[in-house]
């Protein structure tokens, strides 16, 4: 009789930039492959050897995705997200850690924001109150609790779950 080990689940992580100006706007960046509106962010460079902190990667991909230097200060928030679908990504096969630090970037930098044409389809300031209506469920209870963490009404860091969908007996996902 064989028995099979079982195996590891495999995790990654991924980071944003919490950016918000002192008007309040929060700079919000227009995702290419999910079409949904999102705080600038990626996935950490997950290269052999250990690749790049949670911190780090906030550092990169918000200056990739602005095209200015960004400071990274504290983190806000930390969401666990499961394996499956990502916008019209197709199924994601590994469950991710996300972690939001807030950041900023110097005034006299914010005209001269650009993003990757690629990448993204645009960038913008949005009130706190708007936003809401051009982001995913997801990425809303993200930046509510990133604005909450950051104006001290809320923990800091905020915790997050995002649950995997219920699969119905058989397996298949609804």
């Amino acid at each position: 009789m064989t028995t099979h080990k079982p195996r590891r689940a495999m995790v990654g992580s991924a980071a944003a930039a919490f950016i918000q100006r002192d008007d309040a706007k929060v700079l919000l960046v227009h995702h290419a492959g999910t079409g949904h509106w999102v705080m600038p962010g990626g996935k950490t460079d997950d290269t052999p050897g250990g690749g790049e902190t949670p911190r780090q990667c906030c550092d990169r991909e918000a200056r990739e995705e602005t095209s200015v230097p960004v400071t990274v200060g504290r983190l806000l928030v930390v969401q666990w997200l499961p394996s499956g679908r990502n916008g019209r990504y197709e199924v994601n096969p590994f469950a991710c850690h996300l972690f939001v630090f807030a950041a900023t970037i110097r005034p006299q930098d914010h005209a001269r924001i650009h993003v990757p044409d690629t990448e993204l389809l645009g960038w913008g300031w949005w009130d706190p109150i708007e936003a809401p209506g051009v982001m995913d469920a997801t990425n809303t209870r993200l930046l509510t609790a990133a604005l909450r963490a950051s104006a001290g009404t809320g923990p800091a860091p905020a915790y997050l779950e995002e649950l995997p969908p219920y699969a119905p007996a058989g397996g298949d996902v609804a």
